[in-house]
């Protein structure tokens, strides 16, 4: 893989990673499929829209393509799913034949930030734990609302401050306390129809994703005792960021209608 290409910035951002790194992310995360989206709560919100079967959805930053697979197999919803991790994509496409959904699952290997910089119709999109790609909660949904019909909806698993404040870490700049988020979402005069919290389920995906990429870290080190250094760097830096999410954030999902 080409770590030179400069639009994998934001991708090794999301997964906070160094670019260097990226190369090695598909060993690291093997383990992992959702690569921390709430799926049981963005199942549980998207299952009470009713839907009807070939609605259209958008995926962006689909990863290894759960969130996709998922709506696919238990709505028959025809999803298209924007990544620029090609491995991730691979994983993607194996896991739609699994579920015999294949047909319904459009992966592409495109920048996000690129594919939204044109408007599109869909039905409804899903921003799943990609962190704050677009900044700010009104950018995001600024964003978010040019991919969907009017009356279509927007999905966005993120979270929210525990306490008023601002946070200056990498990544973090753009979260605010719970009455500035939902002002954020909702600037544009959109319904927000749900909010979910994901918070206890976090807990024990982060615990159990931190067991398994540190598993995987320390066997890829002992391939590629090279680079040692950069995997442990990695592996500690994945468990410092979810105790910075525990100690600071509240988990959740919102979906949110466009009203105009």
């Amino acid at each position: 893989m080409n770590t030179s290409n400069p639009n994998l910035a934001s991708v090794a951002a999301s997964l906070e990673v160094d670019q260097r790194l990226l190369p090695c992310l598909p060993y690291l995360l093997q383990d992992l499929w959702a690569l921390g989206s709430a799926i049981e709560q963005i199942i549980a919100l998207v299952g009470a829209l009713v839907l009807p079967p070939k609605s259209r959805v958008l995926d962006l930053g689909c990863g290894k393509g759960a969130v996709a697979v998922m709506l696919a197999s238990k709505f028959k919803l025809r999803v298209v799913g924007i990544d620029l991790m090609t491995a991730f994509l691979t994983d993607a496409d194996r896991k739609a034949i699994e579920y015999g959904v294949s047909s319904l699952c459009d992966f592409r290997n495109l920048d996000i930030l690129e594919f939204v910089s044109e408007d599109h119709d869909f039905d409804l999109v899903v921003l799943a734990s990609v962190g704050g790609i677009f900044g700010s909660f009104e950018n995001t949904v600024g964003r978010l609302r040019t991919q969907v019909r009017a009356g279509g909806y927007m999905l966005i698993d993120d979270g929210y401050l525990k306490h008023v404040g601002r946070m200056s870490r990498k990544g973090y700049e753009h979260y605010r306390d719970h009455d500035e988020t939902v002002a954020g979402l909702t600037v544009f005069g959109d319904a927000l129809l749900r909010e979910a919290s994901t918070t206890e389920a976090s807990s024990r995906i982060n615990d159990e994703c931190q067991r398994l990429i540190e598993k995987r870290g320390l066997e890829l080190m002992r391939l590629h005792p090279d680079l040692s250094a950069d995997i442990a760097a990695y592996i500690d830096g994945q468990a410092d960021e979810c105790r910075v999410i525990m100690d600071y954030l509240e988990g959740t999902v919102w979906l949110l209608r466009k009203e105009q």
